[in-house]
């Protein structure tokens, strides 16, 4: 088996461009691979871990859009709403917010940003704060009792959005109306929330002229209940006041597992169909690697009849050529690792370098790594079994005569 390995990789390095241009195939589609699912895989633990900051017993109710005589109209949430799942048995605490986009000015610049409420007690500022994550990174949070202020987005104080960092201390015109900014959010990794500017709810609704609507709810559970429980109670009290069949309703209620299953659910799905996009390169570099082992076996054929004639086996010569196709399979699986882990890392690079430290990291288990050579491997080898079934079956005769 060392015997035919050796002449193998012989064979190989002495048709050194024609093995390159075998593998490139492979090398794309590997590549391709490797680069997807890492990234995949990165963005779907950098979500994680943000739910896992949120908690498990938040349980979040949204209005969703139902179609009414070809139009879309959103099934509002107001206060009604927030009374009713306030009573609901193992609910903790509730709070509310409006989140709509606004013209705001600064430095003689209006930028478009979204505009989003504070509530108006405590507690319900409290909860609100660690649903999304929110921190002063500069300055203070807002309190349920400030009126005319304001805390902005990471990405407002530190990315010139206005072409001049917004500071605390600064004044922000929103509406014609002027806030002065006392803090500035430490990064969320969430583009919206890292380009919000927050602002009591009261002054909120005056200048996006909302008096009533809410654009999410979240309700957090008892300690002991389970939370899945919880939502179900609170969407069939819903569903009673609205007089609204189930599912036929105009409002979702998930808990905050149901919303990180959602979302991987559809990471999955996004890799599977790259993947299978990428898996062309991989169909076209085995259809190289057959192309090349048909021509090496016509251009082998008289070294075949010769290894025949001193006693090779049928079997030595399909080992041989197998064994050339796996090597070139395997040899395009290492490349198109490392060209993947590269393209991963460079992606990397350039996102944490535009939005901030933590945006996404490139996630490469040894899995993933192993499972592309071999995988590779096993391309080559399938793509080489006919033109090794052909060598390994000529007459050693003809062969000899074949010119």
């Amino acid at each position: 088996m060392l015997e035919l390995l050796h002449l193998a990789v012989r064979n190989i390095r002495t048709r050194k461009k024609r093995a390159v241009l075998t593998m490139l195939g492979i090398f794309i589609g590997i590549a391709a691979v490797v680069a997807l699912i890492s990234l995949g895989q990165g963005l779907q633990h950098t979500i994680n871990e943000q739910f896992e900051k949120v908690g498990a017993d938040k349980i979040i109710v949204q209005a969703k859009e139902i179609g009414f005589t070809g139009q879309f109209a959103p099934g509002q949430l107001k206060e009604k709403e927030l009374d009713i799942i306030r009573k609901v048995h193992g609910v903790k605490h509730t709070s509310a917010f409006l989140s709509r986009s606004g013209q705001v000015q600064f430095n003689n610049l209006q930028r478009t940003y979204t505009l989003m409420s504070i509530p108006r007690t405590k507690e319900e500022v409290d909860l609100t704060n660690n649903v999304h994550n929110m921190a002063a990174g500069a300055g203070r949070l807002l309190t349920h009792k400030d009126k005319q202020k304001s805390v902005i987005g990471y990405n407002l104080g530190n990315r010139n959005q206005f072409r001049k960092n917004i500071q605390v201390g600064d004044k922000i015109i929103v509406d014609n109306e002027s806030f002065e900014v006392v803090g500035i959010l430490k990064r969320i990794g969430e583009p919206t929330m890292d380009g919000a500017v927050i602002l009591p709810e009261e002054d909120t609704r005056r200048v996006l002229k909302e008096p009533e609507a809410f654009s999410m709810i979240t309700a957090q559970s008892e300690q002991g209940e389970n939370p899945a429980d919880v939502a179900e109670r609170i969407e069939k009290e819903l569903r009673r006041d609205r007089h609204q069949k189930e599912g036929k309703e105009d409002f979702t209620v998930q808990t905050s597992t149901e919303l990180i299953a959602s979302f991987n659910t559809v990471l999955n799905v996004i890799q599977v169909v790259f993947v299978g996009i990428a898996s062309i390169s991989l169909f076209v570099g085995g259809i190289g690697i057959m192309n090349t082992m048909y021509t090496a076996v016509l251009e082998r054929t008289q070294e075949i009849g010769v290894m025949k004639a001193i006693g090779a086996r049928n079997k030595d010569i399909l080992l041989i050529f197998l064994l050339e196709s796996a090597l070139l399979g395997i040899a395009g699986g290492l490349i198109g690792s490392l060209i993947g882990v590269g393209i991963s890392k460079s992606v990397e690079f350039g996102a944490n370098a535009t939005f901030g430290a933590g945006t996404i990291t490139a996630i490469f288990p040894w899995y993933l790594l192993l499972g592309t050579v071999l995988f590779a491997a096993v391309v080559g080898m399938i793509s080489g079994m006919l033109p090794a079934r052909r060598a390994s079956k000529l007459r050693p005769v003809d062969a000899l005569r074949y010119e």
